[in-house]
């Protein structure tokens, strides 16, 4: 090699001529490469017959796209005039896919594509038209067709040995059992070795899933919406069993605990009623007396709840309200004395259905030792047992109306025990006035008294209420005109 010269690379390439020769020039066309199939009896080992039974729904065709022969199974869905041999293919048939015109060439050219064909008529169709044509007494009718209920084929075209006809080897475009049904075909109706039946029992088991799977997230949001509200009665159910109980022994039943009865040396107890109830129910509408017993004992459990005592129990007119239980508390007759002073205090707001007067109530006090207990089980109550509570009940239907009558000392049967007066003004600073010693039921001799204020706190700051509140509701329930005998004078 000289040095400086330049070197070059040169690629030879050697070009043979192909000497083989071929048929005469039809069969030279681009058709001699297809695959063929022989269908001549002597290779295929069985008669037509047979052939149209192993493929239900083939079709050959020739070359001018007439039909030669079709499987047995096409007459179920093709109408048997247009299955005659000879009947161009386009009358039965159209091209779903590929999207090419339906000819012969054009099918040579895409014959290793996946053809789908869907039927244009139907056997129900047909009669359709038929019974058309025949209501219109012979007259040309306009029939329009669904596609979506003609049957849809999908497989492969082949050329035939005679390189002049195409058989189109195909099974039913279904992919579900309802698509089965819709045709009225059995999975029985599939070629054997046709991996449709497969594919439409596994795209079943597909279906069958997914339906239980959205049942179960049905039944997942119907148990939430059920769990939902059953918690939202349960709330409702809490809340009344805390209104019927106290809220530690409410609790205790939620909790699913043995409640014993307990006995409570010191408890205040309280009666409230309507004296001249008796005398107002037949001068007055019944819906009138519950909307008059509904206003006052509404007002009653307001201060019940502001001074955290506990209402035990209303009968008819009489309200029943105890303090110091469950939850024990020394101040319990100056609590209840206060609440007593704010309920004669409100049921002045309340008028009678009649006369339109303010209601006048009467209530007796009285402490003392006494039992408690959760009495039933399928509407518990908790009752309050004891010469306590018949004591109380004695001073109030002793008392007179607008008054707070109050025990002191007990006779022989209570020796030894205080009582309200001598509590309530150990803890609290009340004025009472001696109602001298009275005989009472079962009990003797015994000394009372009736509450007049509490010097500890003004009306206003025990009913919680701002001053001339209950004035000027009463007023606004007054007759127009009528001139009020009974003021409304707050306690002090």
């Amino acid at each position: 090699m000289v040095s400086g010269e330049r070197i070059e690379e040169h690629v030879i390439f050697l070009i043979k001529t192909n000497d083989q020769s071929h048929d005469s020039g039809s069969e030279a066309s681009t058709a001699s490469t297809f695959p063929a199939i022989d269908f001549s009896s002597q290779t295929l080992r069985m008669n037509a017959l047979e052939f149209c039974t192993a493929l239900p729904y083939h079709v050959i065709f020739d070359e001018h796209c007439r039909l030669v022969q079709h499987g047995k199974e096409l007459a179920n869905h093709v109408p048997r005039e247009l299955l005659a041999v000879g009947t161009p293919i386009m009358r039965i048939f159209e091209v779903n896919r590929p999207q090419i015109p339906f000819d012969f060439d054009n099918i040579c050219n895409f014959i290793n594509a996946v053809f789908v064909l869907q039927v244009k008529t139907s056997p129900t169709d047909m009669r359709r038209q038929r019974e058309q044509v025949e209501s219109n007494d012979g007259a040309s009718a306009t029939t329009t067709f669904h596609h979506g209920h003609h049957l849809k084929l999908k497989g492969q075209m082949m050329l035939l040995s005679d390189r002049k006809s195409l058989i189109y080897i195909c099974s039913p475009y279904v992919t579900s059992i309802q698509e089965l049904m819709q045709f009225g075909m059995r999975l029985t109706a599939m070629p054997l070795h046709d991996a449709t039946r497969d594919l439409v029992l596994l795209n079943q088991q597909r279906l069958t899933d997914v339906e239980v799977n959205l049942q179960l997230e049905a039944n997942n949001e119907q148990l939430k919406t059920m769990a939902r509200d059953l918690e939202s009665e349960k709330y409702k159910t809490d809340l009344i069993l805390r209104d019927m109980l106290p809220a530690a022994i409410a609790n205790q039943l939620m909790n699913d605990e043995h409640i014993e009865a307990r006995e409570f040396e010191q408890a205040t107890v309280m009666f409230a009623d309507v004296p001249n109830f008796q005398a107002m129910l037949p001068h007055s509408q019944p819906k009138d007396i519950v909307q008059m017993l509904n206003n006052l004992f509404h007002r009653f459990d307001r201060l019940v709840v502001m001074h955290k005592v506990f209402k035990v129990e209303t009968v008819g007119d009489s309200y029943m309200t105890v303090g110091g239980i469950p939850e024990q508390m020394n101040e319990h007759a100056e609590t209840i004395c206060h609440v007593a002073i704010g309920m004669l205090w409100e049921a002045r707001a309340v008028l009678e259905p009649v006369s339109k007067k303010p209601l006048q109530v009467r209530i007796g006090i009285h402490s003392g030792p006494l039992v408690a207990g959760v009495v039933a089980v399928k509407m518990p109550r908790y009752c309050l047992f004891g010469d306590t509570v018949s004591t109380a009940s004695l001073m109030e239907l002793n008392g007179l109306p607008g008054k707070i009558h109050c025990s002191d000392k007990a006779n022989y049967y209570c020796l030894f025990l205080e009582h309200t007066y001598q509590i309530a003004t150990t803890t609290g600073r009340f004025e009472f006035s001696s109602r001298g010693r009275m005989i009472l039921k079962g009990k003797g001799e015994v000394e009372t008294y009736f509450l007049l204020q509490s010097t500890k706190k003004s009306v206003w700051e025990i009913v919680d209420r701002e001053r001339g509140t209950a004035s000027i509701e009463t007023r606004r329930c007054a007759p127009q005109g009528q001139k009020r005998k009974y003021p409304l004078k707050p306690f002090m």
